[in-house]
């Protein structure tokens, strides 16, 4: 993967890791609500914000990881380019559907309608699809730079 990529899927990916960062914020929240009600077990509240916590901190990391490691192999334009694009729209979807679900109350599981969960749906679909792209493109490149 050329620097050119490598640097904008690391820049995506630390800027996919501060949403989560700051989706961790509302998540402390909902936890403290959570323990001054008294209320046991984990709370739809605290399960969403958790959930779009994780989401844009994993993600985030991912990104970095997979441009740390496309870095060192060689590969065709068309691998790097669905690596990058793959894990960019995974990435971004999934922590903007988490926070939206978070949010709204939703949890993006299935279409119900015209409504948060269904568009949620959707969006979660089209990050599944990118990041399994990428992954499979990371793992062909990977396999071809090992048998050299």
């Amino acid at each position: 993967m050329d620097k050119k990529l490598v640097g904008l899927l690391i820049a995506n990916g630390a800027l996919v890791m501060l949403a989560g960062f700051i989706s961790g914020f509302p998540y402390g929240t909902a936890v403290t609500a959570q323990i001054a009600s008294g209320t046991e077990g984990i709370t739809g509240a605290v399960r969403a914000w958790h959930m779009a916590h994780l989401e844009g901190v994993l993600n985030g990391m991912l990104m970095i990881a997979a441009a740390a490691a496309a870095s060192q192999i060689g590969m065709t334009t068309g691998r790097a380019k669905a690596i990058f694009w793959g894990l960019v729209v995974s990435g971004w979807t999934n922590v903007v559907a988490s926070n939206i679900s978070a949010m709204t109350g939703g949890r993006g599981t299935g279409v119900t309608g015209l409504d948060w969960n269904t568009f949620n749906f959707v969006v979660f679909m089209a990050g599944i699809v990118g990041a399994v792209v990428a992954v499979i493109a990371l793992a062909l490149a990977g396999f071809k730079a090992a048998r050299g």
